[in-house]
């Protein structure tokens, strides 16, 4: 019995083994050929490798462009300056508190005011109808600043500077002199170098004498100016902020020279927190537009014909291209600020770029 059974697995095999060589074969055959027909058929480009779609447009959105950025700015501190009295008597009252402020009085010199003006040039001089100089027209200059009648930008002393320093006495308290000819006596005025000015070391004290020529007080060295480190100035109005102080940059200019501001900025804890050599370091600050544009913003690829800060924007009007001239405010990431020279910003929602523009002029 155990003899048959090993028999019959011995014939079971014999049958078994060339099938599974068979099977073998097959599969080896069929790998060959997929190989073979891998390593000979031409291949053929994928679909996201087919020929690219030539761009002809691209979406433009409306933005206000406020041209923020930040800036260094350079101080210039001025030293300490003497203030020279030009009136000789007894101090007869006192109004100097800490400051002095142009077109106010500062003290009193024989019951008569003197009053402190800022002048561009020093005045020297007693001055009358028909003077004429750099001091005549600085003081024609000041009067103007301060409100009073002149003749702004003339360097002649004439009818409506008198009536604008008559005026100027009167509201100080000083009685107008006899006559119809007004003139300007030097003793009736103190220059301080700028519209507002601290003051220590004041001297003039009521029941003092004082003498013309003489000291009477002194500005101590203070901010006279702050200037952008390598700025370039704008045509239109800025506004810097400085410490939180804000003021108006106006166009063309690169400097903050407006004294009340200085003074505020001086004040500030962190700029009192610098060391001189800090603060010649510079000054961080921030500038903006005073008002913000309207503008475009387009891809770069999109404006044509650049030539400085001009250029060409086209849109697509009933399938004619149609050239924009544009103003080209800022550039950033790949798109460009511009803004129409007329027409404005409403209505342009897309813009040509491609080989359409290679065609088109700029006027």
């Amino acid at each position: 019995m155990r003899n048959r059974t090993r028999g019959g697995e011995s014939r079971r095999r014999a049958h078994t083994t060339p099938w599974t060589w068979v099977l073998l074969a097959a599969i080896v055959a069929a790998a060959l050929a997929t190989g073979a027909c891998a390593l000979w058929l031409p291949d053929r480009a994928p679909s996201v490798l087919g020929e690219a779609r030539v761009v002809q447009s691209a979406p433009a959105s409306a933005q206000q462009y406020a041209g923020q950025q930040q800036v260094n700015l350079v101080p210039t501190v001025s030293g300490d300056r003497e203030l020279l009295g030009n009136a000789g008597g007894v101090v007869t009252d006192n109004w100097a508190n800490g400051s002095l402020r142009s077109g106010s009085r500062t003290y009193q010199v024989n019951d008569r005011a003197v009053v402190a003006l800022h002048t561009a040039t020093p005045l020297y001089r007693d001055l009358k109808t028909g003077d004429r100089g750099e001091d005549v027209l600085a003081l024609n200059n000041e009067l103007n600043r301060l409100g009073y009648s002149s003749a702004a930008e003339s360097d002649t002393f004439n009818w409506a500077t008198g009536q604008g320093w008559r005026q100027l006495m009167i509201d100080n308290g000083n009685a107008p002199g006899d006559g119809e000819e007004v003139t300007m006596a030097l003793a009736d005025t103190l220059w301080i170098p700028q519209d507002v000015v601290d003051v220590a070391n004041w001297t003039a004290q009521q029941g003092t004498n004082v003498t013309a020529g003489a000291a009477v007080g002194v500005v101590p060295g203070g901010l006279t100016k702050l200037t952008i480190r390598g700025g370039q100035p704008s045509d239109k109005d800025r506004t810097i902020t400085v410490y939180g102080v804000t003021s108006t940059l106006p166009a063309g200019s690169v400097d903050v020279t407006d004294a009340e501001t200085l003074r505020q900025i001086a004040a500030t804890e962190s700029y009192q927190s610098k060391s001189a050599e800090e603060r010649a370091a510079g000054i961080d600050a921030t500038v903006t537009l005073s008002d913000p544009i309207d503008t475009l913003r387009v891809p770069a690829a999109a404006v044509f014909a650049v030539d400085g800060s001009s250029g060409c924007i086209a849109v697509d009007e009933a399938g004619k291209a149609t050239s924009i001239p544009v103003e080209i405010i800022s550039g950033e990431l790949g798109a460009s600020l511009v803004r129409p020279d007329s027409g404005g910003t409403d209505g342009i929602t897309q813009v040509i770029v491609g080989p359409r523009l290679n065609a088109l002029g700029c006027k």
